[in-house]
């Protein structure tokens, strides 16, 4: 995972998109915190979706331990359609 700076971060999230879809189905999934910790994901520790590719979905976490920290998280699906794991792309700490 990429440690960036908040504009980097915020370049590699890409375009923000105009709804929220329901990520709820992720909920209880793990994921590689920019904190350094793995922690669990929940549909409300969801900041905003980004475009991707397919059916994959990109979104921002803030750490549940930590507000400071923010992980840019992908998902990655088998035979695209069982949810395999949360991919973690880049982290960001604000002071």
């Amino acid at each position: 995972m990429k440690n960036l700076n908040t504009e980097e971060f915020l370049f590699e999230a890409g375009a923000q998109m105009t709804f929220h879809r329901d990520m709820s189905y992720y909920n209880e999934k793990s994921f590689q915190c920019a904190c350094g910790s793995e922690h669990d994901f929940y549909d409300y520790m969801n900041y905003s979706n980004f475009g991707t590719s397919g059916i994959n979905a990109k979104m921002i976490v803030t750490c549940p331990k930590d507000p400071k920290f923010s992980t840019l998280i992908k998902t990655k699906y088998k035979f695209l359609v069982v949810f395999d794991k949360f991919i973690s792309l880049a982290g960001c700490k604000t002071e």
